[in-house]
């Protein structure tokens, strides 16, 4: 029938996927992030797992379900599709799977950061407050703080908090101030410049946010 050439394609690549180990990985890098942004990826991922050939490439589980809900997220925010976030959608459960992602496509240093800052923690913001979130906000910045709540959102199960939308629209809706104090105003009060210096101001800071 029609389907006939992609079904064997299809099977043909499957039969060949020992032949993933023989390509660079900055080939298979950048033959998955063109992937990530392909119309029709998400089904194009399904394929690739259900033939074994996404393990190889990524070392680790694929949360394909993950990817989907990520998708449709960029759709409903009306953003523009994203590959590192989508991969992370895909590949991402912790820290380590970042790091070992990235280190299997040799990630750039940009993309790995944006990665490992996806990892960090994104399973807290499924229970944060506004003021929690205000907090990572102006911790984090504009750019990882949607991402990482992107990526939270992608991986919640029906029952989890029904606020995600007023989160993600927080960088719109609110402006972080910035932190008043200087490392000059702490030795103006005798305070010597080295490690004490940037432990009183990680205090001051964290009193700041708290209040």
């Amino acid at each position: 029938g029609a389907g006939e050439p992609d079904r064997a394609g299809y099977l043909a690549c499957i039969g060949g996927r020992a032949g993933l180990s023989g390509l660079s990985a900055e080939r298979v890098r950048m033959e998955m992030l063109k992937l990530m942004t392909a119309s029709g990826a998400a089904g194009s991922v399904v394929a690739m797992a259900d033939g074994g050939l996404l393990q190889q490439i990524i070392g680790g589980v694929a949360y394909v379900g993950s990817l989907a809900a990520m998708i449709e997220l960029e759709r409903k925010l009306g953003l523009p599709s994203d590959a590192m976030r989508r991969l992370g959608a895909l590949t991402v459960a912790v820290a380590e799977d970042a790091r070992r992602v990235a280190a299997r496509l040799r990630l750039s240093n940009a993309e790995a950061k944006a990665l490992d800052a996806m990892a960090d923690g994104w399973w807290y913001l499924a229970s944060m407050d506004e003021a929690a979130a205000k907090r990572l906000l102006y911790r984090v910045g504009a750019d990882a703080y949607r991402d990482r709540l992107m990526l939270a959102w992608a991986c919640a199960r029906d029952g989890e908090r029904g606020d995600w939308r007023q989160m993600a629209d927080l960088p719109q809706r609110w402006s972080a101030p910035r932190f008043p104090l200087k490392a000059a105003d702490f030795i103006a009060r005798g305070i010597a410049e080295g490690p004490a210096l940037g432990h009183v101001l990680g205090i001051a800071e964290d009193a700041w946010l708290a209040a």
